[in-house]
């Protein structure tokens, strides 16, 4: 599987963001082969035609619309180039959590890490249009870069971001909150660090130091799920990303995510998805094909 690193000294300085238009050069942004990345990205598609497969789903691309991808997630993209119209935007955590002094602060936004969601986004063109304004100024930046562009930047980025933040909670009826319990967002965090081996509320509760109670209460409020709830969808996505994009058995899988035996991961996935993992596969590939 290919993979994308972040190129930090681009422009010959060290800049841990960058944003391109797409009809500048499209080769560069869309790999039809499942690749991966170490970096953030939004895609921002003014106009477009085609397909994104993102995690193990399917996602149309429409006009106005939106993809936010973490770092080490799967995807690839048939996109008409001809027609294709936007912007995409990478950057490193540390260009936002070091100016900020807050670790947390990509956990903070909901689109990223977000496992109860899609991580799309339609907007309307008079919101579009406000967004593009700010990547507009983000680019004339880059290209005329100065002491104090850096600042100006960071300031642009985060409007964006803190924006659609906002943009994508009310598409979603959850929560924009970006300064609540800290506690939210470092189950967030604990849960992307240990989720192929851990899928226990308890275990979450204990590395937080919090009660059940007093967890569920701040994940109920944050996303409108309970804790459970979050860790299954969290956990399902895994199994889709091993089944999609390995070659290893069910038997291999369940290891993996280290569960009991590879049954309880079977009945696991079938609550969840309401087939088996062997029907699951088959009918993504069948979709693939068309």
């Amino acid at each position: 599987m290919k993979k994308f690193v972040f190129e930090n000294k681009k422009y010959g300085f060290e800049l841990l963001m960058d944003l391109h238009k797409f009809e500048n050069n499209p080769n560069i942004y869309f790999h039809p082969t499942i690749h991966e990345t170490n970096f953030f990205e939004i895609l921002f598609f003014e106009n477009a035609n085609g397909r994104i497969e993102l995690n193990g789903q399917l996602l149309e691309v429409q006009e106005y619309s939106l993809f936010f991808i973490s770092p080490f997630q799967k995807k690839s993209c048939m996109i008409d180039h001809n027609s294709v119209k936007g912007f995409h935007l990478v950057f490193q955590n540390d260009f936002l959590s070091d100016f900020f002094d807050d670790k947390l602060f990509i956990y903070r936004l909901q689109y990223f890490y977000n496992s109860q969601y899609p991580q799309f986004l339609k907007l309307k063109k008079e919101e579009y249009t406000i967004i593009k304004f700010g990547l507009n100024e983000i680019i004339e930046e880059i290209k005329n870069y100065q002491n104090d562009s850096i600042h100006i930047i960071r300031s642009l980025l985060y409007f964006s971001l803190a924006k659609l933040n906002r943009l994508y909670s009310s598409f979603n009826n959850i929560s924009p909150k970006t300064q609540s319990n800290s506690t939210i967002y470092k189950f967030k965090e604990q849960l992307e660090m240990n989720i192929r081996e851990h899928h226990s509320v308890q275990y979450y509760c204990n590395l937080l130091k919090v009660t059940r109670q007093q967890l569920n209460i701040l994940v109920k409020e944050h996303t409108n799920n309970t804790t459970k709830e979050i860790i299954n969808n969290r956990l399902l996505i895994e199994i889709k990303t091993e089944l999609r994009y390995t070659d290893k058995t069910i038997n291999e899988i369940a290891s993996t995510l280290n569960f009991s035996e590879p049954n309880n991961l079977t009945r696991f996935f079938i609550k969840m998805e309401g087939i088996s993992p062997t029907k699951f596969l088959n009918s993504f590939q069948n979709d693939i094909i068309k």
